[in-house]
């Protein structure tokens, strides 16, 4: 016998994050368990996770609960992200990256099956619903000839080592995911009134996961450093939270941007843009201007993102197509693809906007299953 408790679960990267996958009906029926039992398994409040499956930082403090789909979508996920230093989990948005391990996840665990033809041909197309945001995603899935995931390709993701097999998310009719409208505030550019920074000019867009645009210059910031260099700096990190917390009030997230930290630390996303210039990645590759169309850096839980998160870039690429928002002043002339410049190289994304109607926004990513057994925490003795 044990004092420990243990859920059946898998450990995937996906795109340049890792998270924990849980069959949902594998999770205590009483929900009000849940926020208690993740910060258990990962380990939280704690900066480096000791004692638990975390990875001290925010791209690999994740969790995603799948279940069979309802209706047309074939699977559904409900998306947690899990405090590292402060017993917090924000059910709030959606993780672009790990939607990537999504339909993988579902076709190991028998969610969903793989048809003949799908099998024969090499690839399997799934719809997929995001709990939290209500978003439709349509994946597109390599499979082997019987019909388990294929992981092995040549597609390479700047900030993942190696390549993998190229696998496809496009998100359907992606604007309004926690707000209901493509701008919630009805402007493309105001003016954020911050205690102990002053005015600053953001645009608040919601495509994918709600995030607020600001020019760097005006944090004293090029949109080029690296992630190391925002991280060392907790001035500086101070002055992006007041930024963020005036635009999560903005939003209606909370009543008083003192709360932002704690009610609602993942979203809005924060993104600074700035001028076009030559960076050095961190592994010493430079990127020309001429390989991306906007340079931008943005925060995740407070930290400066390693790379660049996928629904923050849905939400940067759709704003940089529409005239009148921050990112749009500095990107080049965009179409239907847009490149984002961020600290481990770029990303590509699909956009489809005609007029104020997104229709959608697509990536591409690859994914991997790293570990499959029982995941365990410390009993309640209530």
């Amino acid at each position: 016998m044990s004092d420990q408790e243990s859920v059946p679960a898998a450990l995937y990267r996906g795109g340049t994050s890792k998270g924990v996958y849980v069959r949902k009906r594998a999770m205590p029926g009483d929900r009000g368990e849940w926020d208690d039992l993740l910060l258990d398994l990962f380990g939280s409040p704690d900066p480096q996770q000791t004692d638990g499956i975390g990875g001290a930082r925010s791209t690999a403090s994740k969790a995603l609960l799948v279940s069979p789909g309802e209706g047309r979508a074939d699977a559904r996920y409900l998306f947690a992200q899990v405090g590292i230093d402060r017993p917090v989990v924000d059910w709030g948005g959606n993780c672009g990256n790990l939607t990537f391990a999504v339909g993988p996840f579902a076709v190991e665990r028998g969610i969903v099956d793989v048809p003949p033809a799908a099998a024969e041909e090499g690839r399997v197309d799934l719809l997929l619903e995001n709990e939290n945001t209500g978003t439709v995603v349509e994946q597109s899935v390599p499979v082997l000839p019987d019909g388990s995931p294929r992981y092995g390709g040549e597609f390479r993701v700047h900030g993942v080592p190696g390549t993998g097999a190229r696998i496809r998310s496009t998100f359907r009719d992606p604007a309004g995911s926690e707000t209901g409208d493509l701008f919630p505030t009805g402007n493309r550019t105001d003016t954020l009134s911050v205690e102990g920074v002053g005015d600053v000019a953001a645009s608040l867009v919601d495509v994918a996961s709600p995030c607020v645009f600001v020019r760097a210059a005006d944090l004293g910031l090029t949109a080029a450093e690296r992630p190391e260099e925002v991280d060392a700096d907790p001035d500086l990190l101070d002055r992006i939270e007041r930024v963020r917390a005036a635009a999560c009030a903005r939003y209606g997230f909370v009543d008083d941007p003192g709360d932002a930290g704690d009610v609602s630390p993942g979203i809005p996303k924060m993104a600074m843009v700035g001028e076009k210039r030559p960076y050095e990645t961190p592994d010493g590759r430079r990127v020309d201007p001429d390989e991306f169309d906007l340079l931008a850096r943005i925060m995740s839980m407070q930290k400066a993102h390693h790379a660049y998160a996928v629904t923050g870039g849905m939400c940067t690429a759709v704003a940089a197509a529409l005239p009148g928002t921050i990112p749009a002043e500095f990107a080049d002339d965009v179409g239907e693809r847009v490149r984002i410049g961020h600290p481990k190289g770029t990303m590509t994304v699909g956009v489809g906007v005609d007029g104020d109607s997104v229709e959608y926004a697509w990536i591409d990513r690859t994914a991997r299953a790293i570990f499959d057994g029982d995941l365990y925490y410390v009993q309640d003795d209530d």
